[in-house]
């Protein structure tokens, strides 16, 4: 900037000694044409462009993989110094690209001794995850070419694009009993072929409730008390392990926890990566939202330490009451044996998910076979059948 600012300054006594030596109309008016474009590059040489404020609008809150953004970029400033030309760039996260559909986020404005300059554009086809918006980049320049000043506005803010679902069902094969976190609302749950004591006959009680030989007993009629079925609690643990499928495997993740929650039971959630991050068992709203936040952060881990982590937890706890549903997109040998080992302890079932068109080697169909043999339910996914994979769920 000095070294410009000296050569402009050399370029204007220049001009201003031809114009005294040389003499007449032709000298003078090079100066005087030339002395204004000087005097402008000067001007915006010292002109703080830090004086802009910008602001962020963006259509939405929440957003699914494959929602399109639309955000609206205002920048003000409260001294109208003329400006030539102005280029704004919204400075995008990583993992958002725009494509050649999009309206571009980079926009040039003849802005003169406007205060106020606004540009739209948008992001199609948004990538899973957390993404920060932080900067707006403003540049512009002279006629002259020697100055070109550029600004960086901090404007920081935070969307979070959650994983796209498909639409499923999900039912259990059996009732719990005394497993749940919480007992079944309605009357019809109750199983009639479980009875846990009696109690006095109280008015609506079916006929077919009463205990006859009590009732003799007793002198007064008495009701069977049956056992009370119990929401179906469900944990899915989710590999981190890198791989191609690996985004495929979020999509399954999500689409089973809504539909698990929709059914009104209680999900806890496990994702095995290099440490193991669990998520306590909860039924409602809340809890799928907890989860769509994990899966909307989670990356791709190459660990596969986590495996023994688990186990051990297994091993300390004696197994869960509850479903475990296993989501995988590696399927290893090493893990194979760990289910193996805890089938005859938890209610296992396993999902190998790949991506579309991709089958299983012949290695991965023995593997799981052999689970299957073990009475450890285990199904391969692919992610171009999800529709048709998913309501197979129901069967569970």
């Amino acid at each position: 900037m000095i070294w410009k600012l000296i050569l402009l300054l050399l370029l204007t006594a220049l001009a201003f000694c031809y114009a005294m030596f040389q003499g007449g109309f032709v000298s003078w008016f090079l100066f005087f044409s030339f002395l204004p474009f000087a005097v402008y590059s000067i001007l915006l040489a010292i002109y703080p462009l830090q004086t802009f404020e910008a602001s962020r609008e963006i259509s939405q809150d929440q957003f699914s993989a494959g929602d399109v953004l639309k955000a609206r970029v205002t920048l003000q400033r409260s001294f109208p110094f003329p400006f030539i030309y102005l280029i704004a760039e919204e400075c995008l996260p990583p993992g958002l690209k725009q494509t050649q559909d999009d309206i571009p986020a980079r926009k040039w404005f003849y802005l003169g001794l406007s205060r106020k300059a606004v540009f739209s554009y948008t992001v199609q086809s948004m990538k899973r995850g957390e993404h920060e918006f932080s900067q707006i980049r403003i540049k512009t320049g002279d006629l002259l070419g020697l100055f070109e000043k550029e600004a960086r506005i901090e404007t920081k803010e935070t969307i979070i694009v959650y994983p796209s679902t498909f639409s499923m069902s999900y039912k259990h094969s059996r009732p719990q009993y005394e497993q749940g976190a919480s007992a079944v609302t309605q009357r019809y749950m109750k199983d009639t072929s479980m009875a846990s004591g009696i109690r006095d006959y109280q008015p609506g009680d079916r006929m077919a409730w009463i205990d006859w030989k009590a009732t003799a007993k007793r002198d007064s009629f008495m009701t069977k008390e049956f056992e009370q079925t119990r929401t179906h609690d469900a944990v899915i643990i989710m590999d981190q392990q890198d791989s191609e499928a690996f985004e495929a495997m979020i999509t399954f993740t999500a689409s089973l926890s809504k539909a698990i929650i929709k059914e009104g039971s209680p999900l806890g959630f496990i994702l095995l990566g290099s440490t193991l991050d669990t998520t306590a068992a909860l039924p409602g709203g809340r809890q799928l939202q907890t989860i769509f936040s994990k899966l909307a952060r989670v990356k791709p881990e190459p660990s596969q330490s986590a495996f023994s982590l688990w186990e051990e937890r297994m091993a300390s706890r004696g197994g869960y009451s509850s479903s475990n549903l296993f989501i995988v997109s590696v399927l290893s040998l090493e893990l194979v044996r760990k289910l193996e080992y805890r089938a005859g302890y938890s209610d296992l079932k396993l999902y190998f998910v790949r991506k579309d068109r991709d089958r299983p080697t012949q290695e991965e169909e023995v593997l799981l076979d052999r689970l299957n043999k073990r009475g450890i339910v285990s199904e391969f996914v692919s992610e171009g059948s999800f529709t048709r994979t998913l309501k197979e769920v129901k069967i569970l």
